[in-house]
Order: structure tokens, then C-alpha cells, then sequence
């Protein structure tokens, strides 16, 4: 169903295995999507910028950049809807995070750099499934649905809207 490939490239943060597959797996899920070849790549700062300058023009470190290599609709879905944008989906993509980013705002906003690693997969997950933070309608979608899935594990975010 889903194959995920982790390349933990950090040695700032212990990251199990199988934490990023349970927050991959169980993300994908609550949108619906078929199967997905996802990479999760755990980086630092300077790793991280260098793909942001590379690949985006920006000249800057930042949490979490995605990159959709392809969708595919597999099951056909009658009614596309702001609640599971990856419904009947295959996508293949990757997902870029600094560590040593999710753990200074950990500390700033008080919870676990974990949590922040969590956060910020479902938001790359949610890019790759269609969902964007470019206008203020679509942001707040974006945080409903971070908030939605944040919440099988029992967590909220940092963040008040």
C-alpha cells in the first residue's frame, strides 16, 4: 500500500523508523490515498537550505519542503472534497525536514521536537496530496486538516487558527 523510504541524514535527534512510517502511514490514510512511494529525508539547516536555493530560489533554511514526482487517480472519486484531497490517489514524492529546525521551535512553542517532526510530515504529506498555505482560504484548510490528523495521536498544534 505504501512504501516510505527514510534517509536520516541528522545527528541532532534520534528519529525511529517506525515513528515517521506510523505518522506517514496514518496520514495518508485519514486522506484516502490508495498507495504513495513516499521519501522522508531528515536534514539539517544547511542541508535544507541548499535544496530551498537549489530547487526554489530561496535563500534560506526553512522546516519542510515537498517535491510530487507524480499522481495518479487509481479509484475514480465522485466528489473531490477539502476533507481527504488525496482520495483515490497513488503518489510518488518526497518530503524534506530539517531536524535541527523542528527542534528549536519545539522549544520556542513549548511541546516536544518529535511533535514538531510530526508537524511538519502531515504538512509535507498534505502538500503532496494537494492541499496549499499560498492564500488565507487555503491555509486555513491546510491548518484544519493538520489539526484533524495531528489528533490521532492525540496532539494540537502550537499554532491558535
Amino acid at each position: 500500500m505504501y512504501e516510505i523510504q527514510i534517509s536520516n541524514n541528522q545527528q541532532l535527534l534520534p528519529i525511529n523508523d517506525s515513528f515517521v512510517e506510523d505518522v506517514v502511514s496514518k496520514t495518508l490514510t485519514a486522506q484516502a490515498v490508495v498507495s504513495a512511494e513516499i521519501v522522508v529525508a531528515l536534514v539539517t539547516d544547511d542541508a535544507i537550505h541548499e535544496v530551498n536555493r537549489e530547487h526554489l530560489q530561496h535563500d534560506y533554511a526553512t522546516d519542510v519542503i515537498s517535491f510530487l514526482y507524480e499522481e495518479t487517480t487509481i479509484e475514480p472519486v465522485q466528489e473531490l472534497n477539502d476533507q481527504q484531497r488525496g482520495a483515490g490517489l497513488h503518489l510518488d514524492g518526497e518530503i524534506v525536514l530539517s531536524i535541527e529546525t523542528a527542534i528549536r521551535e519545539a522549544k520556542e512553542y513549548g511541546w516536544a521536537p518529535e511533535h514538531e517532526v510530526q508537524l511538519y510530515i502531515i504538512h509535507g504529506l498534505l502538500h503532496l496530496c494537494g492541499y496549499d498555505d499560498l492564500s488565507e482560504d487555503e491555509q486555513t484548510i491546510m491548518r484544519e486538516q493538520e489539526r484533524k490528523t495531528l489528533s490521532l495521536w492525540g496532539l494540537e498544534p502550537h499554532y491558535k487558527n
